[in-house]
Parts: structure tokens; sequence; C-alpha cells
């Protein structure tokens, strides 16, 4: 047999109908036709860009940066200006105009190394770039952020364009780029693109970056600032080496990486430049940007610069880096000055020492709009955003107490009672509850409280029957029930989250309040109401929020119904109102955060007090350790006494959805007295109270029994409501 017949017999034979010609055919007839159609496109966009070329005009370069406002709730539209501003956000202070000829030559390479390798041959655009984003297009079905963008290109989309993302956006973007080749030489355009991008740090321009990261013009940069700084032109805010080191380290490297891959620098040069500490050179400027300013002097008393900073943040999200200090935008609010102003006072009111803990505060309505904020005391102290949590700069912080009701809403809606009958021992020791260890809590409260209802157990904030809860729904349930109802922070499902141990921000917890309020229905709060350009054209208005079902209103409602025992007579007695209102205090081991976060039917607020840098609060202004329900409370009151002035009366319903049955004890309408002693358990049907054995002490009294008794030791310190 030949070496031919020998490989015949071991090709497969062609699948029944179609020839192994047919077969090789086909590939090739697909092949050929995808390339036609490339060439044909790439063709037709080359001559589109050219038919451009021959009708659009070189608009001439756009005015100067021009200040936008910040405005709150009392101004109507289109009204927004100078004489009625609260805040203004300017580049004005930071932007310095630097000739070609005095930049470094190593800025030069580093941003064409970073940017448009191809800078100095090419005539403006880069048609196979072109191509690959329309081929983008098309595959993804909408417009796409990626390829094709040389240095003039990026010139001409901010100086003469929009930030719409379309094919016949990029179609003029690349035969303006070539009508500005034809002008400008490339060193001018180089020159007016690095005078005009947006470095983060309020900074405009090459020079004014250099001088706000390192203290340096930009004549006089090293190797490893300059790389950093071209590194810095996509997405800059994200790689400030203050922030993130890591990220801006990567951008770095991978600068230095290009620029030894197009010759300027050598490998050992890269790696020397590569290993500099960032702590030897960098500015550790602080958050605080000097373009952000607050002309309004009550609002800068009573907090305004870090709702101005925030916004700032938002505005740069959605309209991209530096726009707040260019565009001339009129940005208008929901903040509510007078209750701006009467939350800053409330916590004034308790802290006056410069040693006092700080605090923060969050209030929206029930259709999400933010009528105060409250992110610190002083801005030009500190810059740390309280109320934000990890986004506003800060760690976020326990809430305590305040993650109760998620637990109670999640037994709730699997069919339990809030009058189901508990035992509450002064200690309780759960064996492998603890992620595999012993889980021992303890009560703030010293002493055994005998038998008592979970609404009781609400009012009073029982850490031991809140444990029992806990191993009875699970702790996925209970971290479900928080993310639903608008809770954003990674939280871990474990028993011990129902003490409030994992970290959340003040608007978290006003957020996921909310939710009760609504009746089971969470409304993402929002402060930009609606933004506008210099000439009153609406660029963005705030829809309605949208209406995402949490849990059921029969669910909502019954945390609601059990939640007003602790204003009426349990830990939050200090935030009683002369109208109807509910809400749980919260406390940390140690007495490091306190809490009260309530709401009546028409405002919710969420209360922090705390020191920024985590620490014991004892001994303040008389009480020997700050609760919840002592300086939060009482913020809470005088806050909530103020902004729910002239609001109608709330009728909350006495409902029980774990029975369906009218809980006759409570009654609408703010009670005559009130009490902190914890009354004995009513008798439920179906309860079963459970006696311990000799010598220890009562572990659970359940409708079912939810753990085993443990002995009680001496308690260490417990962590109060």
């Amino acid at each position: 047999m030949t070496e031919r017949e020998s490989a015949r017999r071991r090709t497969p034979a062609p699948a029944p109908g179609r020839s192994r010609r047919r077969t090789r055919h086909t590939w090739r007839w697909w092949l050929r036709r995808s390339s036609y159609a490339a060439i044909l496109v790439s063709v037709a966009l080359i001559g589109g860009v050219f038919a451009l070329m021959n009708t659009i005009r070189l608009p001439d370069p756009k005015s100067p940066p021009e200040t936008s406002f910040i405005c709150l709730a009392d101004v109507a539209s289109g009204q927004c200006g100078p004489g009625n501003a609260v805040a203004s956000l300017s580049a004005d202070q930071n932007r310095v105009a630097l000739p070609y000829d005095q930049m470094s030559p190593l800025i030069i390479q580093a941003v064409v190394s970073a940017e448009d390798r191809d800078f100095f041959n090419h005539s403006g655009i880069d048609p196979v770039g072109i191509a690959r984003a329309f081929f983008r297009d098309v595959i993804a079905g909408s417009a796409s952020t990626q390829g094709g963008s040389t240095i003039t290109q990026q010139y001409v989309k901010q100086e003469f364009l929009t930030t719409e993302r379309s094919l016949t956006r990029k179609l003029r973007e690349a035969a303006l780029a070539m009508k500005l080749e034809r002008k400008l030489s490339k060193q001018q355009i180089l020159e007016r693109y690095l005078n005009a991008i947006y470095f983060g740090r309020g900074a405009y321009g090459i020079e004014a970056a250099a001088r706000a990261y390192f203290d340096v013009s930009a004549k006089d940069v090293t190797l490893d600032q300059a790389a950093f700084l071209a590194g810095l032109i996509r997405a800059p805010n994200l790689a400030d080496p203050v922030k993130d080191p890591k990220e801006a380290t990567r951008r770095r490297r991978t600068v230095l990486e290009a620029m030894v891959e197009t010759g300027y620098v050598t490998r050992q040069q890269a790696d020397r430049a590569a290993a500099v500490p960032w702590k030897d050179h960098v500015v550790d400027t602080p958050l605080k940007k000097t373009n952000v300013r607050v002309i309004d002097p009550a609002f800068d008393s009573a907090g305004g610069g870090y709702i101005a900073e925030w916004v700032r943040q938002k505005i740069g999200q959605r309209f991209g880096e530096g726009a707040a200090y260019t565009k001339g935008l009129r940005i208008y609010l929901t903040i509510d000055k007078g209750d701006q102003v009467a939350a800053q006072q409330a916590i004034k009111r308790q802290f006056t020492d410069p040693g006092d803990p700080a605090g923060a505060l969050v209030s929206v309505d029930e259709n999400g709009k933010i009528l105060a904020f409250v992110g610190g005391q002083n801005y030009d102290v500190s810059q740390v955003n309280l109320a934000l949590g990890t986004s506003g700069g800060g760690s976020g912080r326990q809430p305590g107490s305040t993650f109760k009701p998620f637990a109670l809403a999640a037994f709730v809606e699997q069919g339990n009672s809030i009058q189901s009958v508990y035992t509450a021992p002064e200690q309780l020791i759960l064996p492998h509850a603890d992620e595999g260890k012993d889980w021992t809590v303890d009560n703030y409260e010293p002493g055994d409280l005998g038998t008592i209802t979970v609404e009781n157990a609400t009012w009073n904030s029982v850490n031991t029957v809140y444990a029992q809860i806990m191993q009875k729904v699970g702790a996925k349930a209970v971290v479900d029930e928080a993310k639903r109802a608008g809770v954003s922070a990674q939280m871990r499902a474990v028993n011990s989250i129902v003490l409030g141990t994992k970290e959340v921000s003040v608007l978290d917890m006003a957020t996921a309040y909310s939710t009760f309020s609504n009746h089971g229905v969470l409304k993402q709060p929002y402060v930009i109401s609606r933004v506008e350009n210099a000439a009153g054209q609406v660029l963005f208005q705030t829809p309605e929020p949208t209406q995402t079902p949490a849990m059921s209103a029969d669910v909502a409602d019954t945390v609601t119904n059990a939640l007003r025992g602790v204003i009426t007579k349990g830990t939050g007695t200090r935030a009683l109102l002369k109208v109807p209102a509910v809400g749980k205090t919260g406390t940390t081991s140690d007495h490091k955060d306190a809490w009260f976060v309530g709401y009546t039917c028409h405002v919710t607020t969420a209360v922090w007090v705390g020191y920024p840098i985590p620490a014991p609060m004892v001994n303040v202004h008389g009480v020997a350790a700050v609760a919840g329900g002592t300086f939060p409370a009482s913020i809470w009151h005088d806050y909530m006494s103020t902004a729910t002035q002239g609001q109608s009366k709330c009728n909350y319903r006495s409902i029980d959805a774990g029975t369906n049955k009218v809980n006759p004890d409570l009654v609408a309408g703010p009670p005559t007295s009130s009490t902190t002693t914890v009354p004995g358990a009513p008798a439920v049907p179906g309860a079963t109270t459970v006696a311990p054995p000799a010598g220890a002490t009562p572990a659970t009294t359940t409708v079912k029994p939810a753990a085993p008794a443990a002995t009680t030791v001496a308690p260490p310190a417990a962590p109060p409501p």
C-alpha cells in the first residue's frame, strides 16, 4: 500500500449528504466574504470621514471654563445662579497653561507612549482603530467606548464635541481631528491637549497636576513622576497614590513598560523608576478640593462642605471628570435649608467641646429625597464624610442593635408572631453558633428577665432573645432582608450580625428604615434633583425613584408596630415626639458607636455618634457611657421636632403578620406616659415555656424551642441596646 493510499484510508468519510469538496468550500467561502465585508466597511468608514471633512467646519475653541453652581430645594428650576447658590465649583484656582517648550521631554514621551505611540506620524486618525471600534459596536449592538482614539481625537472630543457615544459622533471626531492636524502642528496640538485635560485633585493641565501631586513644575518632573502623570489621564481619581497606592503603582508601571517598548527609556531606567516609593515625594493632599467653595455662610456652618464635595463626585460620575469645574452647570439639590440647619444644630447642641464625639445624620422623605445630610463637624479640619462609610473616605461603622429589625422582619416573614414567648437570661451560650465556636451573648442590663415576648424584647433590645431568633431564622435570611431593604455594605452571614457587628453607613441605615416606613417598598434616596447648563437647558433630571418591593406590607408594618414601643416604653424614650413615631437604639461593644434610627410616615432619619477614630465614649457631659438611647436619641428628637412640623399625623396599623391577629396592647398616637421596666409576657396561644435543667439559666422560651439551655457564668461587659 502506498503512502497516499494509507493517508486516504485515515481520512474520515464525509458526513452523509455533504461532499468533502463542499465542506472545504464552506469555510473558505465565509473567509472570503468576511474579508470583503471588512474591506468594504473600512473603505466606507474612511470615505465617510473624508466626506465629512468637505462638509464639516472646525469650530472655534470653546470659551474659558465656566463656574458651576449648587442650589438647594427652595430654588425654582431655571433660577439657580451666583445670586442664590450655596456653593460653587470652579477650576479657576488650579489651571496653569504651560508652553510646549517648557514641558519636560519625559512628559511628552510618557504621554505619547501611553496614549498614542504613532502621534508624530499619523494625520489625526487611526483607520484600523476606527474599524475596530465599529465592529465592536456592531457585535455589541450599541455604542462602544473602546478603540481608535488618537491624542488629536481626544482633544477634539473634549474641546469641540459632547461625551455622546455613537458611531456618528466618532466619525465627526475623526473628521475634525484630520482638519485640526492640517491647521496646527503636532507640538501645538500636544500643548493644547496637555493644558486642557483633567488629572484629578482639581488639577487641569500638566503644570497644575505636577504641582498638585509632587509640588514641582512640569518642566522638572522625574521619570517616575512623568510616567505616573501620564497614567492618570484615564480615570484620574481612581489612581491617587494617597487613596490607592496599589492602582497608582500599576498605572506607573504600565506607562514605563510602554516607554521601554517605544525606545524612550531602557529597561534599567524603567525598573529604577518603578521602584521609587510614593512616600518619598508625593504630596499627601487631603481629600478637600480647593475648587469646591461653599459661598453661603449658613450652609457652610451647617456642614455644607461635605454635601458640596459629595455632589461634585456624583457630577463627575455622570458627566465626566472635571465637568463640574468647566461646564457652567446649575445643580439643584433636594436638601432643605431649614432641615439642614436644624440637623447640624441638633448635633452641636449635644457636643459643644473640641474633644467631644462627632455626629452624622441622614434624613429622607417618603419619596426618597434627602432633606438633610451631616457628614461631619468641620470640613476644613477633616474631609472624611462620616455619613457615607467607605465611599466617604472612612470605614463605615457598626450599627449595634439598630440591625435587629432586619432579623425581626425575617422572623415575621417566616410566619412567626411578635407575641412568641422566649426566655431572656442575663447570659446565653449557644454551642457552635459562632462559625463553629460557642457564641456567648450577654444582655446590657443585668439580671434574668424571665419570659418575654419578641415584641417586648424589641422594645428593650434584649440580646439573648434575638440570639435565639437568629438561630431560628438563619443568618442568611437576615442578611438578605437587610440587602433588600437597602443596606449596600458587604456583609457576611454570621449570627453575630444581629448585634450589629458589620460596618454600614448612616445613609444605608436611613435607606433601609425608610423601606419599613414605606410599607416594605425600597425607594433609593437621591440628593441631585436636576442639572441644567448655563442657558437653562435641562441636562439631567432625577426620575421618580424606582419602587422595589423588599418585603410585604404586612411584614414591614408588623416591624413598625413592634418598633413603636421602643420610643414609648423602651430604650429610646428620649426620642419621644408629639406625633407618632418609631425607632431603634443601637450601641456597639465598648461604646465606640451609638445610633438612633427611626421614622414617622413622612420622614426617616438615621443618627450616628462616635469618634472618627473609634474610641470608647465614656464620661461625656455627665454620661458615663454613651449609648443609643442617650445623645443619638436626643439629636434625633431635636431634629425631627423641626422636620415633622406641619405634617399630617401617622396612623400605624396594629398588626401582627405572624398570627394575622391585631395586637390590642398598641394603639395609635403618643402615650401619656412611658416605662422602662420589662413587664411579664402575656399569655400567647400555642406558646410553650421550657423549664431549664437544675442549676442552669433558662435559655429559651419559644413557640418552638430554638436552642439548648446554657450555664450562666459571670457576664463580661455587654453592648447596650
